[in-house]
Parts: C-alpha cells; structure tokens; sequence
C-alpha cells in the first residue's frame, strides 16, 4: 500500500486525469487504519488542485482535530503545502488549526504553528498577538514550536 501511494504521488505530476486516483484516495481518507489515512492525506495535497479542495476540505478538517498525531500532521502538512494554491480556503480552518496547537504532540504542536503563521503572515498585528499570546501562556511544550516562535 505505501508503494502505491509513492506510485501515484510520483506518476500524477505525469498524468492530465487524476480524479480516479483522487477518488480512491478518498476512500482511504476514511478507513479506520491511521497508517493509510495518513499516507493518503499526505498523497492527496500533493495532486490536489484548488478546485477539488473545496471537496476536500471536511476531510481535511476533521484529519486537523484527529486524535492520531500522525493523520493531524500529515492534515496541517497538508494545509501548509495548499496555502500557497488557495489560502482564502485554509483561513477558514483557523478554528481547527488554533484547536491542534493545544495538542498534546509535540510534532502537532509544531506543524500547527506553522500553519498558523502561513495563514496570518500577511497580518502583523495577528502575527504580533500569535506570537505575544503563545510566549505568555506558557502552553507550547514543542521545543520546534518554541525555535519557530523565535
């Protein structure tokens, strides 16, 4: 399975129709196996376009809040890598994304940051507070939340 997964990552930058592929990983979206959630969510930012992440995106989302560090990782990965194609669509996972940074994973903790900082980077002010608000609470156990924080 993670052969497969490195086969379509690899041959969709080939291929013109890869809404087959996209079907079928969505399916393992859903499976109960966070392994393959994980890889698939990893898969799909990677062949996603802007126009299948708006179906993508309560998938994506509930991947954010997920109790399995791996898939909320692999979701705000994710999330970092589409934020360049579309980041009016990212800026309405800010709910999830802010939920994920009092993740007790210090790899989630991470990746939420950043994330976070990508969707406000234009806004110094929000930055500002982000950055005042974190250092104030004292609730960032991540070493590398700590050093992007800086």
């Amino acid at each position: 399975r993670r052969m497969m997964y490195l086969l379509l990552k690899e041959l969709t930058h080939q291929a013109e129709d890869t809404i087959i592929a996209f079907a079928t990983l969505i399916k393992d979206v859903n499976s109960d196996v966070e392994m393959n959630r994980a890889n698939a969510i990893r898969v799909i930012s990677g062949i996603m376009d802007s126009t299948m992440l708006s179906q993508m995106e309560r998938y994506l989302k509930q991947a954010i809040v997920d109790k399995e560090p791996y898939v909320a990782s692999s979701a705000l990965i994710a999330g970092v890598h589409l934020a360049d194609q579309s980041l009016d669509i990212i800026k309405r996972w800010i709910t999830e994304v802010q939920e994920a940074l009092n993740s007790r994973s210090i790899m989630v903790q991470y990746h939420a940051l950043g994330l976070l900082h990508k969707i406000k980077r234009r806004d110094r002010l929000a930055v500002t507070k982000l950055v005042t608000m974190l250092a104030d609470s004292g609730t960032l156990r991540s070493h590398y939340a700590h050093c992007l924080l800086i």
